[in-house]
């Protein structure tokens, strides 16, 4: 009883028009842009030959068991998923960066990971602004 009182307190204090939606489209995106940086990482690190890439297993293991760890909340487009994940996209971010500037033959799949980052944070970032308002609701 009081739980349900105080949900009609809430509701009458919160204007309808101010219930949103987050948008769908780029939740989706950033799912598969967060699988295209988890199938980089053993391609880069372990597959790709010596001069483009180390080719070391147990490297590519650690830095792909990072990018696993959200993948459940960001295939779900949790908002908050997104946002962890975005925070730990910038560490991939960061070594992408510095891969291209420092090691030359590597610079194709350095510039890559920058790429599908950017991309990701983007499209997070499109994920958590204003869809469509809830339906019968004018803004």
């Amino acid at each position: 009883m009081l739980a349900a009182t105080h949900a009609a307190i809430v509701a009458k204090r919160i204007p309808m028009a101010i219930t949103i939606f987050h948008n769908p489209g780029w939740a989706r995106a950033a799912r598969w842009i967060w699988l295209g940086l988890i199938v980089l990482q053993p391609v880069w690190l372990a597959i790709l030959p010596p001069p483009a890439g180390p080719g070391n297993g147990w490297l590519a293991a650690l830095a792909t068991v990072p990018l696993l760890l959200p993948l459940g909340g960001v295939w779900r487009g949790s908002l908050r998923a997104l946002t962890w994940a975005g925070y730990l996209a910038m560490l991939y971010l960061v070594v992408g960066v510095m891969e291209a500037w420092a090691n030359p033959p590597q610079r194709s799949p350095a510039l890559l990971q920058v790429v599908l980052v950017a991309a990701f944070v983007g499209s997070a970032l499109g994920a958590s602004r204003r869809g469509s308002l809830a339906p019968g609701l004018k803004r």
